[in-house]
């Protein structure tokens, strides 16, 4: 008798909920649509030097070129949108490292210098 009294409850909540009108959906939002800056950039510029100099070493590192340490680094006029970097490294390569707001870098030898 219980579990017919239980099944009765069950069975009139759910033709109850039949005629009752759909819960709203959420708000959808579309990420693919947003746009890709992040930030980065702006990050990055806020860093101490020493910082940013970990932020650089750290680019010419992931890049597979030599730089036992960072020297000095002097930034220069942006290209193509990207803050760059002029990099002299300890053991006197030379670096230009241009960084996206993606977290990208792309780093180009100095030429007449030890860097590639």
């Amino acid at each position: 008798m219980r579990a017919l009294a239980i099944g009765g409850l069950t069975l009139s909540a759910l033709l109850a909920a039949c005629g009752s009108p759909p819960a709203a959906d959420p708000v959808a939002t579309d990420t693919a649509a947003a746009p890709a800056e992040t930030g980065y950039i702006a990050k990055v510029l806020a860093l101490p030097p020493r910082q940013l100099n970990g932020v650089l070493y750290r680019a010419i590192d992931d890049a597979k070129r030599p730089c036992q340490g960072i020297a000095e680094a002097i930034r220069q006029g942006d290209r193509n949108g990207k803050p760059v970097w002029a990099v002299r490294c300890v053991d006197n390569s030379a670096w230009l490292i241009a960084l996206g707001d993606d977290g990208m870098a792309d780093v180009t030898g100095i030429p007449g210098s030890n860097g590639g």
